[in-house]
C-alpha cells in the first residue's frame, strides 16, 4: 500500500506493541500503588491526560490561543451534576450524560469559535478568558431566584457511574474508568492528528493565509478545533464529577487553567506523547512534594523554569519556541538532472507519473480580467485593469516594485476582495470568493516571500495541497473507515507524483525532512511542487527563481517550461529577471502604478517606450 503505516501492525496509528505496553501499565498501576490515595493519584493523571490532549486539539494542533477552555470543563462537569443527582430529581444512566455533557460543551465551543473569528492571538485570548470569567462567575451566582448551580456551595452528592448493570464505587473501580475514556481520547488523538483535518490544523497553525491558499477552510477548520477540544474536556468534566462525587466552582479556577497549559507546552505544544508525559508528571510531582510543605510549589516552580531553560520545546517537542537551525543543507551537484531525467530521460523515474493529459488551446480564455480595481485608502494599488488568459499560456507580469504585480495575484486568488471590476475563471465568475474556494475551482499560487509550513515536512506540505479535493470527515477519520484509507493513499500518492517532479531534491529522506531544514532553492521547488498538488489548472508563480543561481534558474525555467508543453498547465508568472521572461512567456503584459502600459511578445513589451521610462525614469533614447 501506498502509506507506509498501513504496512505495520497498528491500532489507530498507535503501534501494537506500544498500545500492549500502555495496557499493561494501566492494569498493573493499581496492584503496585500502596494504598488507595496513590491510585487516585493516578487516576487524576488520567483525567489531566484527557484535559491536556483536549486542549491540544485547540491550542497545539490549530494554534488557537484558548484561555476560555477550563470552563467547556466545568460545562461537562455542571451538566452531569444537573442529570446525575437528586438536585432537580433526574438520574439518567452514566453511558447516555457522558455524550450529553460532551455536547453540550462542543456546542458552546462552537459558539465561542463563531463569536471570536475575527480575533486571533493576543485579542483572542482576551476574549476567551472573558468567557471563562463570564461561566466562573454564573458558576457562583446561578443559585438563586432558581438554583441551577448551587453558588459557592456546588453540587454535591452526585451518582455513582452505573453501566450495563455494573455500579462504579471503589477507587480502583473508577481508576479504570477513567484511564478508559484517557484510552480514549489518546486514540482519537493520534487518529486526528495523522489526518486531512490534523494536516489542516497545522497548516492553519503554521500560516493561516498560506493556509487558506492551499484550499484549507480556515473558518471551519478553527470552528471544529473549538468544538472537540470542548468536547473533550466536556467529557472529562462528566468523568470528573460522577468520580469525585460533587462540583464546586473551585474545581474549574484559574489554577487549573494555568496547570493545564504548563502540561501542554512542557511536553511539547501539538506532540501527543510529551502532552501525555508532562500530565503524568505534573500530576505526580506536586504530591511526591507533599511533605516539604510550603517549600513544594517554589521546587515545583523551579523545575518548571529549568525544563523550559533547557528545552524550551518541550520534553518531546513539536514546535520549538526557541527554533535551532541545523547545518545549511549543501545543495545537490546536479544542477539540471532533475528536470532533464522528468522531461529528456526514458521516464523511468519511480515518482514521474503524467498528473494531466491536454494540449494547448490559444482559442480558450481560462482567466479574464475585466476592468479590475483595488483602491487602498486612495492608492489605486490596480487601476481597471483588463487581460486574457488563455489555456496551456505562460502569461508573464513585469513592472518595477510596487506595480501592483503581486496585488493583482492576490485579487485573483481572493487574498483581497477588489474594489471594482470582475474575476472570470473558465467561464464562472469567481470575484470575492475565499481563497480556499479559488483553489477548489482551479487556481493555485506559490508567494513572493516564501510561505511554506516550516514545521511540517516535505511530505505534509505537498499532501495539505489536496485538502479541498478530498471529503473524509470526523466519524470517517475516527473509525477508521475504508473510503478514509484509500483517500489518504490518494493524497500520498498525489503529492508524492508532484514532489517527484523534481527529482532527489524533494523525495526520498526529504520526505520526512523538516520544511525549515530544506535550502532556499528547495524549499523554492517544494512551494511550487505543492501548488502543483492541488491539482489546479492555473498555477501563478510570484518570483519562482527568486534567489536562485544562473544554473538553477536555467532548470527552473526548463521545468516551468516543459510543464506547459508536456501536461498542458497554464502559468501566469511574475518575474525580475528579465532573461526568464524572455526564455519562458508566451506572452508579456507590463504593469506600472497598477495600469497596463504595454501588451504584447517580450521584444514588443521590452522596447516599448512607456516600459522603458517606468524601468529607467527615463524616455526611451534620452541621455
Amino acid at each position: 500500500m501506498a502509506l507506509s503505516s498501513l504496512g505495520q501492525k497498528k491500532i489507530g496509528d498507535i503501534p501494537l506493541q506500544s498500545l500492549v505496553l500502555i495496557l499493561a501499565v494501566v492494569v498493573v498501576i493499581p496492584w503496585i500503588m500502596p494504598n488507595n490515595y496513590w491510585i487516585r493519584i493516578a487516576g487524576n493523571a488520567g483525567l489531566w491526560i484527557m484535559l491536556s490532549l483536549g486542549l491540544n486539539v485547540v491550542a497545539g494542533f490549530a494554534g488557537l490561543l484558548d484561555l476560555g477552555y477550563v470552563a467547556f470543563y466545568a460545562i461537562g462537569g455542571y451538566t452531569y451534576a444537573l442529570l446525575c443527582s437528586g438536585h432537580w430529581n433526574i438520574h439518567l444512566p452514566f453511558w447516555l450524560v457522558v455524550p450529553i455533557c460532551a455536547l453540550a460543551a462542543s456546542a458552546c465551543g462552537w459558539g465561542l469559535g463563531f463569536t471570536s473569528l475575527r480575533v486571533s492571538g493576543d485579542y483572542l485570548a482576551i476574549v476567551t478568558l472573558g468567557f471563562a470569567e463570564i461561566v466562573r462567575l454564573l458558576l457562583l451566582n446561578l443559585d438563586r431566584p432558581i438554583n441551577i448551580t448551587g453558588g459557592p456551595n456546588g453540587l454535591p452528592d452526585l451518582d455513582f457511574a452505573h453501566i450495563f448493570g455494573f455500579t462504579f464505587r471503589t477507587v480502583t473501580q473508577y481508576y479504570y474508568l477513567v484511564m478508559f475514556f484517557a484510552l480514549l481520547v489518546i486514540l482519537a488523538s493520534y487518529r486526528l492528528k495523522r489526518s486531512r483535518l490534523g494536516r489542516g490544523w497545522e497548516a492553519l497553525r503554521e500560516d493561516e493565509l498560506a493556509a487558506d491558499a492551499m484550499g484549507v477552510n480556515t473558518t471551519y477548520m478553527k470552528l471544529l478545533a473549538f468544538g472537540i477540544g470542548a468536547s473533550i474536556a466536556g467529557g472529562a468534566g462528566a468523568v470528573f464529577a460522577s468520580w469525585q462525587g460533587g462540583v464546586f466552582p473551585n474545581n474549574f479556577g484559574f489554577s487549573q487553567l494555568v496547570t493545564v497549559y504548563c502540561m501542554l507546552i512542557l511536553g511539547g505544544v501539538g506532540n501527543i506523547w510529551g502532552v501525555i508525559l508532562a500530565a503524568i508528571i505534573l500530576s505526580i510531582l506536586p504530591e511526591a512534594l507533599r511533605e516539604y510543605g510550603a517549600f513544594r510549589m517554589i521546587g515545583y516552580g523551579l523545575l518548571l523554569v529549568v525544563l523550559m531553560a533547557l528545552r524550551p520545546q518541550g520534553i518531546l517537542g513539536e514546535i520549538s519556541l526557541r527554533p535551532k537551525r541545523k547545518k545549511k543543507e549543501v545543495e545537490e551537484p546536479e544542477t539540471l538532472k532533475a528536470a532533464e531525467e522528468l522531461f529528456y530521460g526514458d521516464g523511468s523515474h519511480d515518482f514521474v507519473k503524467p498528473l494531466k493529459k491536454g494540449k494547448l488551446n490559444k482559442d480558450r480564455v481560462l482567466l479574464e480580467l475585466k476592468d479590475l480595481t483595488m483602491i487602498f485608502g486612495g492608492l489605486h494599488a490596480v487601476d481597471r485593469l483588463s487581460l486574457k488568459v488563455y489555456e496551456g499560456e505562460i502569461l508573464s507580469i513585469i513592472g518595477p516594485n510596487g506595480a501592483g504585480k503581486t496585488t493583482v495575484f492576490n485579487l485573483i486568488t481572493g487574498i483581497y476582495p477588489p474594489t471594482s471590476g470582475h474575476i472570470i475563471f473558465d467561464g464562472k465568475e469567481i470575484t470575492g470568493l475565499k481563497p480556499h474556494k479559488v483553489v477548489e475551482k482551479g487556481v493555485a499560487r506559490t508567494f513572493q516571500t516564501l510561505r511554506l509550513f516550516t514545521n511540517m515536512t516535505v511530505l505534509e506540505n505537498a499532501m495539505v495541497a489536496q485538502h479541498c479535493r478530498t471529503k473524509s470527515g470526523l466519524f470517517s477519520i475516527l473509525f477508521r473507515l475504508p473510503g478514509f484509507l484509500k483517500e489518504e493513499e490518494e493524497i500520498e500518492r498525489v503529492a508524492k507524483e508532484n514532489l517527484g517532479l523534481f527529482g532527489a531534491r524533494l523525495t526520498g529522506f526529504r520526505y520526512k525532512q523538516k520544511a525549515i531544514n530544506l535550502s532556499y532553492a528547495n524549499r523554492r521547488r517544494l512551494e511550487i511542487a505543492r501548488a502543483l498538488a492541488t491539482d489546479s489548472r492555473l498555477i501563478l508563480l510570484d518570483e519562482p527563481s527568486a534567489g536562485m543561481n544562473p544554473k538553477e534558474t536555467e532548470e527552473i525555467t526548463r521545468f516551468i517550461r516543459n510543464l506547459r508543453d508536456k501536461y498542458g498547465y497554464t502559468f501566469i508568472i511574475i518575474e525580475h529577471k528579465l532573461n526568464v521572461v524572455r526564455t519562458i512567456s508566451d506572452r508579456v503584459i507590463a504593469l506600472d502604478y497598477g495600469k497596463k502600459i504595454a501588451e504584447g511578445s517580450y521584444d514588443e513589451v521590452a522596447d516599448n517606450e512607456y516600459v522603458v521610462q517606468a524601468y529607467l525614469g527615463r524616455k526611451k533614447g534620452r541621455v
